[in-house]
C-alpha cells in the first residue's frame, strides 16, 4: 500500500485576509501556511499590542 501526499497549497496575503473559517479560531500565516493559534487564556492576556487587558 502506497500513500499519496497531497502537495501543500500555500496562500498569498490577500487569500489569508479572506480566509474565514466560521469558527472563533485565529490563525497566522507563516511561510503561506496557515497556523492554528493558541486559544486566549485567562490571566496575563495581553492585546496585540502587547498590553495587558
Amino acid at each position: 500500500m502506497t500513500q499519496t501526499q497531497h502537495p501543500t497549497k500555500f496562500l498569498s496575503f490577500e487569500e489569508f485576509l479572506a480566509y474565514g473559517d466560521r469558527t472563533d479560531s485565529r490563525y497566522e500565516l507563516v511561510d503561506g501556511e496557515l497556523v492554528k493559534m493558541p486559544t486566549r487564556g485567562g490571566r496575563g492576556q495581553t492585546n496585540h499590542r502587547g498590553q495587558r487587558k
